[in-house]
């Protein structure tokens, strides 16, 4: 069965998530706290043998739970083979495709309904369950000799009915030689039984279970089909060495904590350790007087570790080396396998780097826990499967969870764009908390979630940015790059463009790229230089920005690709230093008088501004929101303001913007377009010369 649709209410901080619909190997995004565990964990409740913890139940909505709610409910697709496993137990039934599986906080345990397929709830004497086979043993028991009948116990058939086929042999076996030893002179009465027992109709693995069509099609699907949740949260380190001793007396007393004076691994990361590589404890108990067998068998075993473990480790692959040691010690040994062959760093695992065997122990244990028969076919809820992991590492623990989809349906909760690979609605869900309710909600259509939310979802969908810069064969024709140094700077460029509406001096040439912050700005540029991008800088002309275009020059770039902001042939602070002062000004107090109407806020003028003597407008209004502190100003905030120019610009209501701001910035242009110019000319004489031209 793959989960289809579900939906949770009433759940801890979840009222309800509304009916959410879910792929093969979907992924749960949100911040801290939004919810994205306890969806995890709302969905174990699916599980058969799950029991529900008044604890979990939503305190807010102790109302509705007077009443009977669905706790977890979920829509489940079944595959052709389970359709037709039920068909050919039921061939009065109509085919069943799919079935919608829920819990409730009045129910001890899940229910199951089958939509618009119409099962009779009628009792039915022809189906062949255990409920009508002790009722037919009963009935052949009442034509027993009354001597015989009444020395057998009957009362191991009013019981629950068996549920493996070991309780069933053993419950039929102490019947059956009880009644072969009270019935030795009643031949015909024997032969009758044995009759009875050895129809195939009535052997463990042909009996369902209810008096009715519904139950015993409910009690089918329980039995043989019941989806089941497994949850992965604890993910342990593996530390390097095992004490087979320790070990052995472990699995006897069958506890998980192996009690070193050292720090040794646990018992279930053993577990998985020997899974993986196929090492049995027996086998090594066998061999252990002989040195050449336990050699062979090591190998094998370290082979066999080391090739299922390289296809989710990303970077260098490693070789894995299990070591018998003296003291009756396996060793956990690491290598380094380079590209040409080459093994170096040789050495116990235990002296890597901590994130080292972070990554090595999640992949052992999750590897082993995966390929388990029992979670063949399961759904698997991951909880941050690959916190503190390296990018590179998350890609490979990505490829991991895309293999397991094809056995499994795989549902995990990230925080990172790495583990993002899969944007189809219903493959990545967004959660997200409401702060004053406290409330958990899901979004099938991500896109409307909070920004903050979107983060890592907005880094993976850029992933293709990424590439574009790091692709030659895209920088060398593409459009020149403008790198800025704030998203401001970004914004100005793009609305002046549109307002000024010259095509000579126009932005639509340039790709203008704004850096995450000042600092960001010489890397960022060195990257698309580097990458055959023609690449300039536009800069203000703090201390900061020159040591960057020095730093600039220093790795191959020309005097030519650094811009620095200039008007009328001085240097200005900021961009919006192109702007007259009234005009910008007309802004501020436009943002500021709803922003502070309630801290005696008044207009500023323009004589208030260039009172405080600092050589920008910037710098200026800094100071007056420094000044103003204690009344609650807070900080001066000038991409508010550039918001609000800019929506005004794009609304076609800049009419505040003068014809001399406007020229302003044209020479902004003008002093871009000609740099370009510049260069490309400078760029096509060293092409020249280089051909002798």
């Amino acid at each position: 069965m793959r989960l289809r649709k579900f939906r949770i209410r009433a759940y801890r901080c979840i009222h309800d998530s509304g009916e959410i619909n879910v792929g093969d190997l979907a992924a749960f995004v949100g911040r801290n706290e939004s919810g994205k565990t306890t969806i995890l964990q709302a969905l174990v409740l699916l599980n058969r043998d799950e029991t529900v913890s008044s604890l979990d139940l939503c305190d807010e909505m102790s109302e509705e739970l007077k009443s009977e709610v669905r706790l977890a409910e979920g829509e489940f697709e079944l595959s052709p083979k389970e359709t037709m496993m039920i068909k050919e137990m039921f061939p009065s039934v109509q085919e069943i495709k799919k079935v919608r599986i829920y819990r409730t906080n009045k129910h001890p345990s899940v229910q199951y309904d089958f939509g618009d397929i119409v099962i009779s709830e009628q009792e039915n004497k022809s189906i062949n369950s255990w409920e009508n086979f002790v009722e037919k043993i009963n009935a052949f028991l009442d034509t027993v000799p009354n001597h015989i009948r009444i020395q057998l116990d009957t009362a191991t058939f009013t019981k629950s009915p068996p549920k493996t086929q070991a309780e069933f042999d053993s419950l039929m076996a102490e019947f059956n030689n009880r009644f072969h030893m009270l019935s030795s002179e009643e031949t015909r009465v024997v032969e009758e039984w044995d009759k009875i027992c050895s129809d195939p109709k009535n052997q463990f693995s042909s009996l369902l279970s209810g008096t009715s069509d519904l139950a015993a099609v409910q009690n089918y699907v329980a039995n043989e089909l019941h989806p089941r949740f497994v949850y992965f949260s604890d993910y342990k380190k593996i530390y390097g060495n095992i004490n087979l001793a320790e070990f052995s007396s472990i699995k006897r007393r069958g506890t998980d904590e192996i009690d070193y004076l050292e720090k040794f691994d646990k018992a279930e990361t053993v577990r998985n350790l020997f899974f993986l590589s196929e090492l049995n404890i027996d086998d090594i108990e066998a061999m252990r007087n002989s040195p050449s067998k336990l050699i062979k068998l090591f190998t094998t075993a370290s082979n066999r570790l080391t090739e299922r473990l390289n296809p989710v480790w990303r970077g260098d692959p490693i070789r894995v080396e299990l070591r018998y040691q003296p003291g009756d010690i396996i060793s956990v040994v690491i290598s380094d396998v380079h590209k040409d062959g080459t093994i170096t760093n040789t050495g116990l695992l235990h002296r890597r780097a901590e994130g080292f065997k972070w990554t090595f122990s999640f992949i052992v244990n999750f590897a082993a826990e995966t390929r388990r028969a029992e979670l063949k076919e399961a759904i698997l809820l991951l909880d941050e499967p690959a916190r503190n992991l390296h990018p590179t590492q998350q890609r490979g623990i990505s490829d991991l969870l895309k293999s397991l989809a094809g056995s499994n349906q795989v549902l995990y909760a990230t925080h990172s764009p790495f583990m993002i690979f899969d944007y189809t609605p219903g493959n990545l869900l967004v959660v997200e908390l409401d702060r004053r309710k406290h409330l958990s909600r899901i979004f099938y259509d991500y896109w409307n979630a909070d920004d903050h939310t979107l983060t890592p979802i907005l880094y993976g969908l850029s992933r293709g940015l990424v590439d574009s810069i790091v692709d030659r064969e895209i920088g060398t024709n593409s459009r020149p790059v403008l790198i800025v140094e704030t998203m401001s700077d970004s914004m100005y460029l793009h609305a002046f463009d549109k307002f000024l509406q010259d095509p000579n001096i126009s932005m639509n040439p340039l790709n203008v790229v704004a850096a995450f912050n000042k600092n960001s700005v010489m890397p960022l540029a060195i990257f698309y230089m580097k990458h055959g991008y023609k690449t300039f800088v536009l800069l203000d002309n703090s201390e900061e920005s020159k040591q960057i275009s020095s730093q600039l020059v220093a790795n191959s770039f020309s005097q030519v690709q650094m811009i620095f902001f200039e008007r009328e042939g001085a240097t200005i602070q900021s961009m919006e230093d192109y702007m007259v002062l009234d005009d910008y000004m007309h802004a501020v107090n436009q943002t500021y008088e709803i922003k502070l109407r309630h801290e005696g806020y008044r207009n500023l003028t323009t004589e208030d501004v260039l009172a405080r003597g600092n050589k920008g407008v910037i710098e200026n209004l800094d100071a007056i929101w420094e000044d103003h502190r204690d009344d609650d100003w807070k900080t001066f905030e000038s991409e508010e303001i550039t918001r609000y120019i800019c929506e005004k610009i794009a609304l076609g209501e800049a009419d505040f913007l003068s014809d001399k701001t406007k020229d302003s910035f044209r020479s902004l242009y003008r002093l871009i377009a000609e740099r370009i110019r510049q260069y490309e000319n400078i760029a096509a004489r060293g092409e020249a010369e280089k051909i002798g031209v």
